[in-house]
């Protein structure tokens, strides 16, 4: 897939705050027909509100919007080349009912939604909502799919098989568009990932793909004390051995790779405990998965040349001096 590495991407935030209130719908509708695509909305409180984050990852034009209750409505009739765009919203928080000529769907926080763009269609929005919505071109969808084209809308949930990479898609999303400093990923990781979701063969995605979802598996779980490369092969779908190639493709194995979460974590409870928490070497071990106390003492002599009480006793001191 050729895409196209961007080292700085533009980033623009847009927000109702400061406009009056008679004003903000029109003024948001304006902003969102330009910058996404021709929309029409409705608001269901009188103190309507709403924010948007625009930026880029490699070729693709991302979105991360906030808003109070409302209803939208696409334009199609002023949708252009756009109509056969398919959009994806990575729903990131609160619910919304998505109104079609085949029904109603609902949807929640968690889900990922795939439509085109000149479909009809009415989406009402409960509270304080949030979503991240990528628009991918009709020619690189195609080439997502193989030429092939299912049947949209489609909804797919983070608790069915492709979990792993709805939630990695939304924590990629999520992170990318927190900040104008946030890390991105790459382009193409994205749409593999979007390629999973829209394919449904599990085995279907790159590397780069299945590690995004593995490490998302990984982060969720990291507490468990059992937490091994088969228990996160089988999270997303592929071998033990596969997963181990993709390991090795980023220089690592699954078991470092989680040591160094882990202890990273337990790095930064140690340096940011305070004396409101006090905690033990063995309470900190057991909080990053670690089941010997001893054991985890000695890598992190290893890993950061300091005992872990040392550290906290440090930080204690530095926490008392600056305090």
């Amino acid at each position: 897939m050729d895409t196209t590495e961007l080292s700085k991407a533009p980033w623009v935030r847009f927000a109702t705050w400061e406009v009056p209130a008679p004003e903000r719908l029109e003024f948001w509708r304006a902003h969102v027909s330009a910058a996404v695509a021709p929309m029409d909305f409705r608001a269901l409180r009188p103190d309507f509100h709403a924010s948007m984050v625009r930026t880029t990852i490699g070729t693709l034009h991302v979105a991360r919007m906030t808003a109070t209750s409302h209803v939208v409505e696409p334009d199609t009739r002023r949708m252009g080349d756009r109509a056969d765009d398919v959009a994806v919203h990575v729903i990131l928080r609160g619910e919304s009912a998505f109104c079609t000529g085949d029904g109603v769907r609902t949807l929640r926080s968690g889900q990922v939604l795939l439509h085109r763009g000149g479909q009809p269609y009415l989406r009402g929005f409960a509270e304080n909502s949030r979503d991240v919505v990528i628009r991918i071109p009709s020619s690189v969808y195609a080439e997502l799919t193989h030429g092939s084209r299912p049947s949209l809308p489609h909804v797919v949930d983070a608790d069915g098989p492709a979990g792993a990479c709805v939630t990695a898609l939304g924590r990629l999303l999520d992170r990318a568009t927190r900040s104008e400093t946030s890390a991105k990923p790459d382009d193409s990781t994205v749409l593999e990932l979007v390629s999973e979701l829209v394919s449904g063969r599990r085995t279907s995605a790159s590397a780069r793909a299945h590690y995004a979802a593995a490490r998302e598996v990984i982060e969720r779980h990291l507490v468990v004390p059992g937490l091994s490369a088969a228990f996160v092969a089988a999270r997303i779908g592929i071998s033990e051995r596969h997963l181990s190639r993709v390991f090795a493709a980023q220089n690592t194995t699954v078991p470092r790779f989680v040591q160094g979460l882990r202890l990273d974590r337990a790095h930064r409870m140690l340096v940011t405990a305070d004396g409101r928490e006090r905690l033990t070497v063995a309470e900190v071990a057991r909080r990053c998965g670690f089941t010997s106390a001893s054991r985890f003492s000695n890598s992190f002599v290893k890993r950061f040349g300091i005992r872990p009480a040392d550290l906290a006793r440090q930080a204690r001191g530095l926490a008392a001096i600056t305090g």
